[in-house]
C-alpha cells in the first residue's frame, strides 16, 4: 500500500553540530503541526543527501513529497544544486515531487511570518522600543537577485518597526556587519540591533556575532514558533493533503 504525502526539509549543511540540531527540531515540530511524515535532507556536509532521502521516501512508498528548502534567496542551490539532486534520486517516475519556493519568495503570509520570527528574535536578544535602527544580517550571496532579495526584506523590516535598516553579509558580498553599523551611525542612529537572517548558528553567524560586540544580535531563527509556522505553509502545495 502507498502512504499519502511527506515532507522533506532541505538545509544546505554544515559541518557545525547545532545546525543538525536545529533541523532535527524543525523536523519533529513540523512533523508535529502537520501531523505527516517529515524527513531531513542536506545539499552538503550532513547526510543524508536529498537524492538519498528522497530514494528512501520512495523506498517506504510514499506516493509524494513536498521538498521544503531551508534556504531564503532563489539563488544557485535552489536553481541548479535542487533540481540536479532530484534528477539523481530518480524517483519522480514512482512519487511526486514538488519544490517549495525560497522562503523569501513564498508570498505574503509567509514574509509576515518571517517578518515575526525576525521580531521575536530581537525581542529576545533585548533589542526592545530604544532601537533606534537595524542591520539585517544574512550569509550573502554572488547572486544579484538574491542580494535583491534580502533588500527587499530589508525594507519591509524598515515598515514594520519603523526605523532604518541596512542589510549586511557575512560573506560573498558587501557590506559587511560592521560596514552596515557605519552607515547606521553615519545616519546618527545611536542604539542599533542586528537581525539575523540565519536558520542556526554556525560560522557565519558566529562572524556576524563577532564583530558587532557592542549591540544586541538577535539568535538565528531556529525553532522561533513563527519559523516553523512560515515552514509549514511552505509545505502547503499541490500535496500537501493527508
Amino acid at each position: 500500500m502507498t502512504k499519502a504525502g511527506a515532507i522533506l526539509l532541505l538545509s544546505h549543511g554544515s559541518r557545525d553540530p547545532r545546525a543538525a540540531d536545529v533541523v532535527s527540531e524543525l523536523v519533529a515540530a513540523v512533523a508535529e503541526r502537520t501531523g505527516r511524515e517529515v524527513r531531513a535532507a542536506s545539499l552538503n556536509f550532513t547526510a543524508p543527501t536529498a537524492d538519498v532521502a528522497l530514494r528512501r521516501l520512495a523506498e517506504d512508498r510514499y506516493r509524494a513529497v513536498r521538498v521544503v528548502p531551508l534556504l531564503f534567496t532563489p539563488g544557485y542551490h535552489l536553481t541548479h544544486d535542487v533540481p540536479l539532486a532530484i534528477a539523481a534520486s530518480g524517483v519522480t517516475r514512482r512519487m511526486a515531487v514538488s519544490v517549495a519556493p525560497a522562503l523569501l519568495a513564498g508570498g505574503d503570509h509567509q514574509r509576515d511570518l518571517l517578518l515575526k520570527a525576525l521580531a521575536d528574535r530581537l525581542l529576545q536578544a533585548g533589542a526592545e522600543r530604544h532601537i533606534d535602527g537595524l542591520v539585517l544580517a544574512s550569509a550573502g550571496s554572488s547572486s544579484q537577485s538574491a542580494r535583491m532579495c534580502i533588500l527587499s526584506l530589508a525594507r519591509d523590516l524598515e515598515r514594520s518597526h519603523g526605523i532604518p535598516v541596512e542589510p549586511a553579509f557575512a560573506s560573498a558580498s558587501s557590506p559587511s556587519p560592521t560596514q552596515a553599523l557605519e552607515v547606521l551611525s553615519d545616519k546618527r542612529i545611536r542604539s542599533p540591533a542586528v537581525a539575523s537572517l540565519f536558520v542556526a548558528g554556525g560560522r557565519l553567524s558566529d562572524s556576524v556575532a563577532a564583530a558587532c560586540t557592542d549591540v544586541p544580535v538577535a539568535e538565528p531563527l531556529g525553532q522561533s514558533p513563527a519559523f516553523v509556522e512560515l515552514l509549514v505553509a511552505q509545505a502547503q502545495g499541490p500535496h500537501s493533503s493527508n
